[in-house]
């Protein structure tokens, strides 16, 4: 069988979802703004949260050699 080259583009998009406490009077928006100033591990670490962890990983051939 013979064989030829491709170049491939991998994307791996990741998702999680932590839970992460804020003060009960803020709002979505807020909370968002709390978080991001704060900057946990524990909301972005995403070995932490391996159990919630959705990976989707596509490839496309970008060209023949």
């Amino acid at each position: 069988m013979s064989k030829r080259k491709v170049r491939v583009k991998v994307t791996r998009e990741e998702t999680w979802y932590p839970t992460y406490m804020v003060p009960e009077h803020m709002t979505a928006d807020e909370a968002h703004e709390y978080i991001i100033n704060e900057a946990p591990d524990q909301v972005f670490d995403e070995y932490l949260h391996k159990d919630t962890l959705d990976t989707d990983t596509s490839i496309e051939i970008l060209e023949d050699k």
